[in-house]
């Protein structure tokens, strides 16, 4: 006989002008019933599931978020003054470089996809892809947003795919 587990979580953060972003994640497993005669296994399976839920609710929540100033790295957004997250709303909308601190910076989930994709197509390097994205948004690799970042996946999806060349 099996038993379900079921995991879930849930988490809103407020964003600028008084809107607000939520993530919900919701696992379910389904375990052999002897699973409850270890207290141990059941615990850490139900902890090992709850986190997966977590970090995909940090990692959808994160494209809202802006990266933190080293003043309130990690803080969520309800903690950043308002004003403050218009200017980070505003500047994240701008297709020009900023190196202030207040953008939103694409996720380390884009970030590694961005990597393994650089390694699938044959004469990419890290040099010209800096120099194709500084050209196209006026920012390096490491600087995009995270809608910059999607647009960068898909075009060197395309390159793979030799339907496309990332070219400057």
């Amino acid at each position: 006989m099996t038993i379900k587990i079921n995991v879930g979580v849930n988490k809103k953060i407020g964003l600028p002008d008084y809107g607000s972003a939520g993530g919900h994640c919701n696992i379910e497993i389904e375990a052999d019933n002897s699973i409850l005669d270890d207290a141990e296994d059941f615990l850490q399976r139900v902890r090992d599931a709850y986190e997966v839920a977590r970090m995909s609710v940090e990692e959808e929540l994160s494209h809202h978020r802006p990266s933190g100033n080293g003043n309130n790295a990690g803080a969520t957004q309800s903690r950043v003054e308002p004003q403050q997250q218009r200017q980070e709303y505003r500047n994240d909308n701008s297709r020009s470089d900023n190196n202030s601190g207040n953008r939103y910076i694409a996720s380390a989930k884009q970030q590694q996809f961005i990597a393994s994709l650089v390694k699938g197509v044959k004469g990419l390097d890290w040099k010209m892809l800096d120099k194709y994205c500084n050209s196209k948004w006026g920012a390096n690799t490491s600087q995009l947003s995270p809608k910059q970042a999607s647009e960068l996946i898909d075009d060197l999806k395309a390159a793979k795919s030799g339907e496309r060349s990332i070219a400057v």
